[in-house]
């Protein structure tokens, strides 16, 4: 018996590769529109606002806490952070530019919350369940 490649084994293989090209071309068009993160900004427990994340949105905005107190959010190339705050500490200034799925920016003496999330909904949501 002789170990040669004859022009069916070729043909297979050629296949082979065409199949994997075509699931990583449809993964990653199919991976890029689930993704998309939407920023959750509330102010007293109450949501004041939410914003889709995206490279080409950009906006700058207030929310008013009352009695002259409040925070100005700016979003651009798919970030959120605190511009400009009335709070007397400055911490949610120094907490930078959030863009991921879970991070927060908490300003507490304005009762100011801004938490990011992936919209994509997932059966993984469980990780495990203990009887």
């Amino acid at each position: 018996m002789r170990n040669k490649i004859n022009k069916y084994d070729i043909a297979l293989i050629i296949v082979i590769i065409a199949v994997n090209v075509f699931i990583l071309v449809y993964g990653s068009f199919n991976a890029v529109e689930k993704g998309q993160k939407i920023a959750y900004v509330y102010s007293e427990n109450k949501l004041v606002g939410e914003y889709t994340l995206t490279d080409d949105y950009k906006t700058e905005f207030s929310v008013d806490i009352g009695s002259g107190s409040y925070n100005t959010i700016h979003i651009e190339d798919g970030k959120i952070w605190i511009h400009d705050a009335t709070c007397p500490d400055k911490v949610c200034l120094s907490q930078g530019k959030i863009s991921n799925d879970g991070e927060l920016i908490v300003c507490l003496p304005n009762k100011l919350l801004v938490q990011i999330k992936d919209n994509q909904e997932t059966e993984d949501d469980i990780d495990i369940i203990v009887k």
